[in-house]
């Protein structure tokens, strides 16, 4: 029986999956890899709740999914300021491999997209703010997450970072993979779990479940008002 929070996913002809927070339970280990930055660049070990604190700060002053501002707010915070944008992502992607390699699906939603693609004839998307680089880091057996799902076979089409010229809140994610498929937006389904990919896919004119997310905890109030539907995980979907 279907829950009453949710829809019918049988509606919908394209379903599309965020892939941090949403697919990855990704958001702490980068937190991580800050906490290691700021120690490196910086000299400080600051705690995690602190850094989760403060980026939100930023990413909610600046409405972007881009990770520049953040940056250069860090180095403000515990630098001078002055240090080149090049220079912390050098420092950023000689970090990553050993946090990335830490990263596990949220529990369930392998099983979810695996039983989306046997059961239902909808297109399966991913929108999502990574680089492409990772997403295929994300498919192989390097990855924890690879290693139980191959990412690249399983969804339909993949829009990145790379392919997108304005990030989250932006819709241009969304309407690139409605467009393709040239289906209307309310024939389509997304799941996200930050408030601006939810912004986003409501302004792309989707229907949104949001997968709660105990790093989103500030916004969650904004995120359920915003979504059509709200889950705590993926086990609570209904088929």
């Amino acid at each position: 029986m279907r829950a009453k929070n949710q829809p019918l996913l049988t509606n919908f002809d394209l379903i599309i999956f965020d892939f941090d927070g949403t697919i990855a339970d990704s958001l702490r280990s980068y937190r991580e890899l800050d906490q290691q930055l700021i120690k490196e660049l910086y000299g400080v070990w600051e705690e995690i709740d602190e850094i989760i604190e403060f980026r939100d700060e930023i990413k909610n002053k600046s409405r972007s999914d881009s990770d520049d501002e953040y940056y250069l707010a860090l180095d403000r915070k515990y630098g001078d300021g002055k240090r080149p944008l090049s220079e912390i992502y050098a420092k950023v992607s000689e970090i990553f491999p050993m946090i990335r390699s830490k990263v596990k699906p949220k529990p369930g939603v392998v099983q979810v997209i695996k039983k989306l693609k046997e059961k239902y004839s909808c297109k399966i998307g991913m929108a999502t703010s990574s680089e492409r680089r990772e997403i295929n880091f994300f498919s192989s057996n390097d990855s924890l997450i690879g290693r139980e799902i191959n990412l690249n076979e399983y969804f339909d089409r993949i829009v990145t970072l790379d392919d997108v010229k304005m990030p989250k809140p932006d819709p241009e994610v969304y309407q690139q993979l409605i467009n393709f498929y040239a289906v209307p937006p309310e024939k389509v389904l997304v799941f996200e779990d930050s408030l601006l990919g939810v912004t986003a896919a409501k302004t792309a004119g989707t229907t949104v479940i949001a997968i709660e997310d105990a790093h989103n905890t500030r916004d969650l109030d904004q995120i359920r008002d915003l979504a059509d539907f709200s889950i705590t995980g993926w086990k609570e979907l209904v088929f």
